[in-house]
């Protein structure tokens, strides 16, 4: 115990109490020296109270605190863990989860008869409860790694001898690079059966979310079987697989799985006839024992659209181009596409495609985008090439101008015809210069919505070594308020340049053949995104939304998280990267939406402009998000976005134990283990109970104590009474 004086304490006190003194030395009318001194008390010792709430000493004590180990327990209440501990059990058999808490107990037991604490929380995912009695095993969604972390913060700073995790092991969230475990010490208590019991799944569904109608699309399901030894006659077994739509049956078929081949992959073909949300189920029935129905079925949900951009490719006398640009426009759902051709087959483009280039003139109007490869001799002549000027001009859309052999390059005639919407200038024919070419970031590349994305991967050289262009169109010159995209880097001519051209927009590239970048070895997505995005803006221009939320489903299953990403632009198209962005949930009922929550949006990283975010695991039901940007000026708000949980369950989707996963995390985690469930107890002699001392200092100060106040107001109110009763006053 220690106390701060100031020496200006002691000097006051000292003179109140000579004037206190001092005041009842002499009285009128003179009191006997009993009540002379009760006064003198009373007035000195409120007095030396007040001084002593004015300069404020301070009483410090210091000591030694022993602080108890800790031991937290992490018990899971995910769904799976409602599933029973032991599949060979019989009658009305334990779950995992009461088998865990169990378990759990006889830890505490041990763990508090040997001096420590025993904390117990539950998680399912990264939600956290604290220990109650009412707690039950219906949570969606698992990531130890992630409610290891939470742990790890919330009891920062504190004597924590281990974590304990209860748990079947089976994360939910599917992520190429695990988080690392925070470093403490982690024993992991494996609850379930190890053995893969005879289980047969639907393990994934792949298929477009967004579809353009009319249209087929396909729906391919993987159904796997796991474990067991099949107990129908000749190893095989019997699947049912089945999609419904409104209870009604859309396609059947039988298939088998076998000890051998243990994963089918089923196409089920869906035709759109016309634009609507669509919701299906798809179920695989089992003939015989199938260890966990649950996992047998999935909700799907697809979007049918009508078309949004049509676009017209001229390519007469065709070659790889057509068949790499036609495959990628038949895979994006955004655009549909013609061809005017005289020498198409098969091999190159579905012959339907394919229109009369006569007509031209007269069709160009119901198109949104037109793309020149090759041309024969004179097709382009003064009334199509006045109709292609119109239709950028006055209607509004795009040209796209590319390289190929008798290109518009080559074509001096033609290109003197159209010279004048063109975004460079020069002397016709231009000569091909054949030599490997590579390419780099133009000086409007960051600024123009169809590079700005791109500008991270034209920068680097590595890819293009792989598979470099074998050339470009030369010599060139981009027009006065042009924009060079692209150029080369070895003599830095212009590669890709963009204008605006009355109502429309035109782009031009002259380096060559952009198949190529398609047999880059790592299947780099550079060529798609660039014709993807050069004919999305050519075609819609300034259209194009400024704020676009996507996610990557339409409908989630119970468990899972709900990716968003998100792009924002300003008014001249250019990406906004330091704008505040967030997304807004609300769930859609019957009686309208119930906002839920508000998330903020973060940048995929420093080189890229998208913001991404990832939602919490949500309850089956149907949700609407809404975004928002926070520009200079104002708020710019997304077209709301959509989006469905189903209840079938990423709980269900594995039912045994992950032992090897437990493991892993045990030793990532540096001195713990993993144990099964019969064992857990074992895992005290393991931990160091140690208690640690810490130095504790607690200040009282008599400025903020109520009772000294209290004190003075009482010692001055009795001695005014005392003289009031004595005449005094």
């Amino acid at each position: 115990m220690g106390m701060s004086f100031n020496i200006g304490f002691f000097v006051i006190a000292l003179a109140l109490v000579l004037v206190g003194y001092a005041a009842y030395r002499r009285t009128m009318p003179p009191v006997t020296g009993r009540l002379r001194m009760i006064l003198t008390g009373l007035r000195i010792t409120a007095f030396v109270l007040l001084a002593a709430l004015l300069m404020d000493p301070r009483f410090v004590r210091r000591a030694d605190i022993e602080i108890p180990a800790e031991v937290v327990a992490l018990i899971d209440r995910s769904a799976s863990m409602a599933l029973p501990a032991y599949a060979s059990a019989t009658g009305s058999p334990a779950t995992r989860f009461e088998e865990a808490g169990k378990a759990s107990s006889e830890l505490q037991e041990i763990v508090e008869s040997r001096g420590g604490h025993y904390r117990e929380v539950y998680f399912a995912g990264d939600a956290w409860v604290a220990g109650v009695d009412s707690i039950a095993p219906d949570g969606q969604g698992t990531d130890i790694r992630r409610s290891l972390e939470t742990a790890f913060k919330n009891h920062e700073g504190e004597n924590i001898a281990a974590f304990v995790v209860f748990s079947d092991g089976v994360e939910t969230e599917r992520q190429l690079v695990r988080k690392p475990i925070p470093p403490v010490t982690v024993f992991t208590i494996g609850v379930g059966d190890t053995t893969v019991p005879e289980d047969v799944r639907i393990k994934d569904v792949d298929y477009n979310s967004v579809v353009r109608a009319p249209s087929r699309s396909t729906i391919k399901a993987t159904i796997e079987c796991l474990g067991g030894v099949f107990d129908s006659p000749g190893r095989v077994k019997k699947i049912k697989i089945r999609l419904m739509e409104n209870g009604a049956t859309l396609f059947e078929t039988d298939t088998l799985v076998t000890v051998a081949e243990r994963e089918i992959v089923q196409d089920i073909p869906v035709e759109f006839p016309k634009p609507g949300r669509r919701q299906f189920r798809l179920t695989a029935s089992v003939d015989g024992f199938d260890a966990e129905p649950e996992n047998n079925w999935r909700d799907i949900a697809i979007v049918a659209e009508k078309a949004g951009v049509r676009v017209l490719i001229v390519d007469q006398l065709p070659t790889w181009e057509l068949s790499f640009l036609a495959g990628l426009l038949r895979r994006d759902d955004t655009f549909e596409f013609d061809l005017v051709s005289i020498a198409a087959s098969d091999a190159l483009v579905d012959m339907e495609r394919m229109v009369d280039g006569s007509e031209i003139a007269n069709n160009l109007r119901a198109y949104d985008a037109l793309v020149l490869l090759s041309l024969d001799v004179g097709y382009i002549n003064d009334s199509v090439a006045a109709a292609i000027k119109r239709f950028v001009r006055e209607t509004g859309k795009g040209l796209l101008v590319l390289p190929s052999p008798s290109s518009l390059f080559e074509r001096p005639a033609a290109w003197n015809r159209l010279g004048e919407v063109l975004p460079v200038r020069g002397n016709p024919p231009y000569r091909f210069t054949l030599q490997y070419t590579h390419i780099r970031p133009g000086p409007d590349a960051v600024s123009n919505v169809i590079t700005t994305q791109l500008v991270p991967r034209l920068s680097q050289s590595d890819w293009q070594q792989r598979s470099p262009l074998l050339g470009y169109y030369g010599p060139l010159a981009p027009k006065p308020g042009s924009e060079v995209l692209i150029e080369t880097v070895e003599t830095g001519a212009p590669a890709c340049v963009f204008q605006r051209v009355g109502e429309g927009r035109v782009a031009l590239v002259s380096v060559g053949p952009l198949w190529r970048w398609k047999f880059l070895s790592d299947n780099d997505p550079v060529y798609n995104e660039f014709f993807s995005r050069v004919l999305d803006f050519l075609s819609r221009g300034d259209e194009t939304e400024r704020f676009v939320i996507k996610s990557r489903k339409n409908i989630y299953d119970s468990g899972e998280r709900a990716v968003l990403s998100a792009e924002v632009f300003n008014e001249k198209m250019q990406p906004v990267t330091g704008a505040p962005v967030r997304v807004e949930i609300s769930r859609v009922t019957g009686d309208g939406e119930v906002p839920l929550e508000i998330f903020p949006m973060t940048r995929e990283g420093s080189d890229n402009p998208r913001f991404r975010t990832e939602l919490p695991p949500l309850g089956p039901g149907h949700y609407r998000v809404r975004g928002e940007a926070d520009l200079p000026g104002r708020t710019l708000t997304s077209e709301p976005l959509d989006i469905s949980v189903s209840e079938a369950s990423v709980e269900f989707q594995r039912v045994h134990q992950d032992r090897s996963n437990l493991i892993g995390i045990a030793r990532q985690a540096g001195s713990g283990a993993y144990l099964p469930l019969a064992d857990a107890g074992s895992a005290v002699e393991r931990i160091p109970l140690e208690r640690r001392f810490v130095r504790s200092t607690s200040e009282l100060s008599l400025r903020t104590s109520a009772v000294i106040f209290v004190l003075i107001v009482a010692l001055l109110s009795l001695e005014w009474i005392i003289r009031k009763r004595s005449g005094m006053i």
